[in-house]
């Protein structure tokens, strides 16, 4: 009986460990799933109530400027629409509508689900007012917002908030293209070739120019081919006005100091910085060696020209010899020189380095005969190309004979003992005048002064392939002239007889 006894205890001990064992392990799991789902982030949940969302805006009077053009104008808010108990998700849309239309055709901007806010730069909700509700710019415009919530499976109507009203005036943007033109600028007059100027990629209404402005006047267009609009100057130098119209004043700035310059102009604040940039390193360069004329005598070196219109190209045309060339900076051979950046490197090659002493590079003309060569001092390149004489040149313009009939201009005289020398004797009216190396083609090359109505006591030519930009000489006074041009050193003469 007491085995028995013992035997029945030792079993009830062992279910009473068991149970203890199971209720502590039941425990354990409801703690960690509690502690789960504590340590989840909370979500807005959707209602499956009968409710309507409700609308906030964090503004009712907006002060739209381009100023500010990425700045935040305007945030909506609400809360959660009703899925009507079908467990359903929600669909958001964003209406806007002008006040007292009661939303009978609104521009709806659909937002998709669990979506709360919506937020507007001052440039967005400005294309909104005036690209899709059509408010005039500079006029106020009064509009009704509100929320619409509608279930994904359609089976109940969407459901609208309270409506929210608030005003805003919007703005006509500045033009996205600016363009400089005039006598000082790269490209003249021409309007369908003006310089374009580069748009601030984190500022679009700023724009910048920086290169090179001839002695003249300059304003700025905004679409290529049309004179207006224009920005023209304003108060002063620093200040611009905005030009609509051919009968308003036609102001220009005057640049009266050749050079580099860097142009700044801000059409929101309407203001323009105009600033010298620091010039080339030399204003004088002299090619020196035994394909020259006068070989390796630094006394009587043969000077480059300097560009008119670029103080930072250099340029050379002349009879080369077989032999070798460098570039000197100074009268002295222990001054520096510019050099290939290989010992006789092929003339194609454009790499130039400025060096003193070792190694002494140079560069090899192997093909005598008459060569331009036009040194970059602004990005370092050198071109040397063997020139071919033209047997033709030709004089088009409204001061010539012809005007400007490029399929019949005048031709010019070629000297019979100098190939390169072609001359026109006769009468020009007052007007404008180039010089095309063939007939019936725009797009051919041209001899053309170095700026835009250079003055007619300049010698200097340039040699323009395919025309561009397109300079051209004046003629104030009409009557008879003499012109000659030097194809190879590109040379002019004008004279007035």
């Amino acid at each position: 009986m007491e085995k028995l006894r013992k035997k029945h205890s030792t079993k009830s001990s062992r279910g009473i460990t068991f149970i203890a064992k199971a209720i502590l392990g039941m425990f354990v799991l409801v703690t960690l799933f509690t502690a789960c789902k504590k340590s989840q982030p909370l979500a807005p949940q959707e209602s499956t109530k009968d409710r309507t969302p409700a609308l906030e805006s964090s503004a009712d009077n907006l002060d739209l400027s381009q100023a500010n053009f990425n700045e935040t104008a305007v945030e909506f808010s609400w809360s959660p629409g009703s899925n009507h108990g079908t467990n359903s998700a929600i669909d958001y849309t964003l209406q806007f509508d002008m006040k007292g239309n009661d939303f009978k055709s609104p521009v709806s901007v659909h937002l998709g689900r669990a979506t709360y806010s919506r937020s507007y730069t001052v440039s967005d909700f400005n294309s909104l007012l005036k690209d899709q509700l059509n408010v005039d710019p500079g006029s106020m415009g009064n509009l009704d917002v509100r929320i619409k919530s509608a279930t994904a499976d359609s089976s109940f109507a969407p459901d609208t908030s309270n409506t929210v009203e608030l005003t805003a005036t919007p703005y006509k943007p500045v033009s996205k293209t600016l363009y400089l033109i005039g006598d000082a600028a790269p490209n003249g007059w021409d309007a369908n070739n003006a310089t374009a100027l580069d748009p601030d990629p984190d500022t679009p209404y700023i724009f910048t120019y920086e290169g090179n402005l001839a002695a003249g006047d300059f304003k700025f267009i905004t679409t290529l081919g049309q004179f207006t609009p224009s920005y023209n100057m304003g108060q002063d130098s620093t200040k611009l006005v905005h030009r609509t119209d051919e009968s308003q004043p036609d102001d220009k700035f005057t640049i009266t100091n050749p050079g580099p310059y860097k142009i700044t102009v801000n059409l929101v604040d309407l203001t323009i910085s105009i600033k010298k940039m620091a010039g080339p390193a030399y204003s004088q360069l002299w090619v020196i060696g035994s394909a020259t004329p006068n070989g390796w005598s630094l006394d009587n070196a043969a000077e480059m020209r300097q560009d008119p219109g670029d103080p930072f190209i250099f340029d050379y045309n002349e009879v080369l010899a077989q032999g070798e060339f460098k570039i000197a900076t100074a009268l002295d051979f222990n001054a520096p020189f510019y050099r290939p950046t290989t010992n006789y490197p092929d003339l194609s090659s454009t790499d130039v380095q400025l060096s003193a002493g070792d190694p002494d590079n140079k560069w090899y003309i192997s093909d005598p005969g008459p060569y331009k060569i036009t040194l970059n001092l602004r990005d370092m390149t050198i071109s040397i190309k063997k020139f071919t004489p033209y047997s033709q040149l030709w004089i088009v313009g409204d001061a010539t004979p012809n005007g400007w009939n490029i399929d019949n201009p005048t031709q010019m005289q070629q000297d019979p003992n100098n190939q390169y020398l072609f001359t026109y004797n006769g009468q020009l009216s007052a007007g404008e005048f180039k010089f095309p190396t063939a007939t019936g083609d725009w797009g051919t090359d041209f001899f053309m002064p170095a700026v835009n109505h250079q003055w007619l006591d300049s010698t200097f030519v340039r040699f323009v392939p395919g025309g561009s930009p397109d300079n051209k000489w004046q003629i104030d006074q009409a009557g008879t002239y003499s012109i000659k041009l030097n194809q190879l050193y590109e040379t002019i003469e004008i004279k007035k007889q």
